[in-house]
């Protein structure tokens, strides 16, 4: 279970410029859950992830992963416990290094050990088993660079990558937003495929409502870096994109999502 409790983040406090961007923010999300995070523009969904993730420590406030208080931890030493893809492509993988070779990095980063040159048949087996989960072919093209592959097939490699040890926590942080609509549904089916694979407790923050109806178990939104509405899997299945437009739109309307 994931557990924020008062979680407090402020940018250049103090100043003219000052933007609270996560206020007194409570949030628990259960083991196994799918959660798809909603809101405009600077409602605060990415300094969330980067809080869960390490990025930024919070001003105040307590994270809990498993009943372990990781609130201070930095992004490397929650390596082992979080894992995130993000959205530019070509941001998670190595373009000069071939499939393979990524994922042995992604291997010895999640296991906190020194990258082993050896590439060993049941390596080779392990990473062709976790590609094959994507149903894209990459379990044929261990040996093809990363950089020749196309933005899809990268960002589905980076999604391999992030849960080839299997995290406590998954962050996809508008993971398909740089792909094109084909690509998108591609990349969301494979996300859902590796998700569903490995009972991955996942966070996934998206402008498309469209995709959180479709495949989130739970949909929150946020906005001033609060959470604003709460949507549990009952809710969701009657739910058109429509309804949801109409249910949860900001009165000054700053809110823009995608369809």
């Amino acid at each position: 279970m994931i557990v924020a409790t008062g979680l407090h983040k402020v940018f250049n406090a103090g100043t003219a410029s000052e933007k609270i961007a996560i206020a007194g923010l409570d949030l628990k999300v259960d083991t196994g859950q799918f959660v798809a995070i909603i809101g405009g523009n600077g409602a605060g969904k990415s300094t969330l992830l980067n809080l869960l993730g390490g990025a930024f420590l919070p001003d105040r406030g307590r994270i809990d992963i498993d009943a372990v208080d990781v609130t201070q931890m930095r992004e490397h030493a929650r390596a082992a416990l979080v894992a995130r893809v993000f959205q530019d492509p070509m941001v998670g993988t190595a373009p000069t290094l071939t499939v393979q070779e990524n994922m042995t990095l992604a291997l010895m980063r999640s296991e906190g050990r020194r990258l082993r040159p050896a590439l060993t048949a049941a390596r080779r087996e392990r990473f062709k088993q976790a590609l094959s989960v994507l149903r894209l072919g990459l379990e044929n093209r261990l040996d093809t660079r990363a950089g020749e592959l196309s933005g899809g097939q990268r960002q589905a490699l980076s999604l391999a990558m992030a849960t080839l040890c299997p995290p406590k926590l998954l962050l996809l942080d508008e993971h398909t937003a740089a792909l094109d609509p084909r690509t998108s549904e591609y990349v969301m089916e494979a996300t859902v495929s590796m998700v569903t694979h490995g009972k991955l407790t996942t966070m996934m923050v998206t402008h498309n409502m469209q995709h959180a109806l479709s495949y989130a178990s739970r949909i929150i939104m946020m906005d001033a870096g609060r959470i604003v509405a709460d949507i549990g899997s009952d809710e969701i299945g009657g739910l058109t994109v429509g309804d949801l437009v109409a249910r949860f739109r900001i009165k000054d309307d700053r809110m823009v999502l995608s369809t």
